[in-house]
């Protein structure tokens, strides 16, 4: 049964909600940090496990739509197969010559890639960067002497090109020895060179910008990692998610066109503007021709 406390804290989240509703589905994160930063909620544990439940029977009973929370770690991989050959046939025809994006960044001096240390955030880094032709990298802690050879790959492919990093991460110990730990295997380990390694969030400037709260179980003494960033940055410890998706979003946009000639970049998608006409009467021909086979 719902107490009139849980229905008030349960507002909060709808406001929440709306107000972000561009941005659905978030996470419990974000929507936890959101109720924190509004000093609605005490940033703990606690209130984070009390969010948990009360998002979770605010969708069985009906409050909030399922869509507007997601998991966006676990993932369903679909096995499904089709009907018939009609209605596969119809759904090529749908998607024929949707595939193609042109390189717009063919004319660039820059070869970009962004770092994040969170896949639950990927979804808003991919949003903003793909249409700039730049790939998210999701590292998901200290990466492995695997994963950043295949980083060095794509350097080499890239050879004439300068490289940059923009990295993305949570401002707490583990977070901010991610980007030093990479460089420094690349560097010393791997032989890798004239690499222009950003840290472009969360930064200190970020966390007083923006009066984000603190993470409660990001600081664990007994770790060799929080003695030094203590010692460093003092109990300063936020997480990525704690920013505003709009205000993140704005971040990975002004550092990817710093980093562009954006009239090279503008010329690029005005040409590839055009193709994308080409292909589209392309597809209407080819279409008209199967289903008058059919």
């Amino acid at each position: 049964m719902w107490t009139d406390k849980q229905l008030e804290k349960l507002a909060w989240v709808k406001d929440v909600l709306v107000e972000l509703d561009k941005y659905a589905p978030l996470t419990l994160r974000q929507v936890y940090y959101q109720l924190v930063g509004k000093g609605l909620i005490e940033n703990n544990v606690s209130q984070y496990t009390m969010l948990s439940n009360l998002l979770k029977w605010a969708r069985i009973d009906g409050y909030i739509s399922w869509d507007t929370i997601e998991d966006r770690v676990r993932t369903f991989h679909n096995a499904n197969g089709w009907s018939s050959k009609d209605e596969f046939i119809k759904n090529e025809l749908r998607i024929f010559l949707q595939g193609y994006k042109r390189d717009l960044l063919q004319t660039q001096d820059k070869y970009i890639e962004i770092w994040i240390e969170k896949d639950a955030l990927s979804s808003i880094f991919t949003k903003i960067a793909s249409p700039y032709c730049i790939s998210t990298v999701v590292c998901r802690g200290f990466s492995s002497i695997s994963f950043l050879h295949d980083f060095k790959k794509r350097l080499e492919r890239n050879f004439h090109k300068e490289a940059v990093m923009l990295y993305f991460g949570d401002f707490d110990p583990s977070g901010v020895e991610m980007l030093q730990a990479m460089q420094t295997t690349l560097e010393d380990e791997l032989g890798v060179s004239e690499v222009l390694f950003k840290r472009t969030a969360l930064t200190q400037e970020d966390i007083e910008t923006y009066n984000l709260p603190h993470s409660p179980t990001a600081l664990k003494h007994t770790d060799s990692r929080s003695k030094k960033h203590i010692e460093q940055y003092g109990e300063l410890a936020v997480e990525l998610d704690a920013l505003r998706p709009d205000v993140l979003e704005e971040k990975i946009k002004d550092a990817i066109e710093a980093e562009l000639d954006m009239e090279q970049y503008k010329d690029e998608y005005n040409a590839y503007s055009q193709e994308l006409g080409k292909l589209s009467e392309l597809k209407n021909k080819v279409s008209q021709l199967i289903q008058g086979s059919l």
